[in-house]
């Protein structure tokens, strides 16, 4: 079961989203079609037809409202025009609403009672036509606050609603830099407009993070800055294990790289931990900022890795909260006094065995 979570964790997510938003879309539409005027209907369902009802369909349209949204996102973002995107989209998402509408009308003519209605007057009927526009406003509404949660960073949508950063709040936060081998060197190589697609390219294999709870930061560059906010009982292992599930499939798409580009990328990171200020900061474009000594650290620990020709270097107080199991090992390489700071850290590199 765990093995299956964390594969299909992104699913499993999405998913969720979109049942929590529709089951509360239906229950808002019940009560508002039960208090207001009744259009045109033969009858009204019962208040356990009506709870039937939001439960049946809205775990339903979550469910298939959310495959087609993973779908979508994984296999096609980035790959069509965005105008392809939208007829896909709306050729699927049209498909899901006439599959509900289909599987409505046999709701209510054997449990709500309308025996002597026939599919083709349910589709034309007022309330039908009424119910579909509300579908969809709701399956739009819930595609477009997903991609500006995609846009913030996970989760941060949510907690901007909340208003939880208009205020500078102290975190505990790990932070992971993974930067590019050689960035300057393929750059050259390949030219700049290849390179951009090589960084794309890469970035989108990167999702793998998602399987151990990673929260990507920012893209700079060829750097990416991932995080997770330290909860208790939390498994620090997976902020390493997120780093080399990236490295393995990148190997695994070493044909792919090398028949595109010529070339197999290979990354290089650092992990620290510490206390950091976190802050909703802009006017002209709001971002969540993370603010500082931690940040600088972890920064000054990953421009170590081509000194030390590691792939992981990570700092003695992350090393402190993970056990390494036989598949990993740690070697400490030496003290160092980081740029910006006055006592010595020292620096580990964890290898796979």
């Amino acid at each position: 079961m765990k093995q299956f979570y964390t594969k299909y964790r992104e699913l499993l997510l999405i998913i969720r989203d979109y049942v929590t938003g529709w089951l509360i879309a239906l229950t808002l539409w019940v009560i508002v079609r039960n208090v207001g005027v009744t259009v045109n209907a033969p009858a009204s369902p019962s208040s356990m037809d009506s709870i039937q009802l939001i439960l049946l369909f809205g775990i339903m349209a979550g469910v298939l409202f959310g495959i087609a949204q993973y779908k979508i996102e994984r296999y096609h973002y980035g790959k069509v025009p965005l105008w392809g995107l939208a007829c896909y989209g709306l050729a699927i998402n049209g498909s899901i609403m006439l599959l509900i509408y289909w599987l409505a009308f046999f709701f209510f003519k054997w449990v709500v009672g309308f025996e002597t209605y026939t599919f083709s007057q349910f589709l034309t009927n007022p309330n039908s036509i009424l119910a579909f526009a509300y579908m969809v406003l709701v399956s739009s509404v819930m595609a477009a606050l997903r991609q500006v949660n995609l846009l913030l960073g996970k989760g941060n949508l949510l907690r901007l609603i909340k208003g939880q950063f208009y205020q500078p709040r102290v975190e505990r936060r790990v932070f992971l830099f993974v930067d590019l081998k050689g960035s300057t060197q393929i750059a050259e190589q390949i030219g700049h407009l290849a390179y951009s697609k090589f960084l794309q390219d890469c970035y989108r294999d990167l999702s793998v993070v998602e399987q151990f709870g990673a929260e990507v930061y920012q893209y700079v560059g060829d750097e990416v800055v991932l995080s997770w906010n330290i909860k208790p009982g939390m498994n620090y292992m997976n902020c390493m294990l997120a780093f080399w599930a990236f490295q393995q499939k990148l190997k695994e798409k070493k044909a792919y790289y090398e028949r595109q580009y010529g070339i197999q990328p290979i990354f290089k990171a650092g992990l620290h931990l510490g206390e950091v200020t976190t802050a909703e900061v802009g006017q002209i474009k709001r971002e969540i900022a993370y603010h500082g000594d931690t940040i600088n650290v972890t920064s000054r620990i990953q421009e170590k890795c081509n000194a030390y020709d590691s792939e992981l270097l990570v700092s003695e107080r992350f090393l402190d909260t993970i056990h390494l199991n036989g598949k990993f090992k740690a070697e400490l390489k030496g003290e160092e006094i980081l740029r910006g700071k006055q006592e010595a850290i020292k620096l580990y590199s964890i290898e796979q065995k």
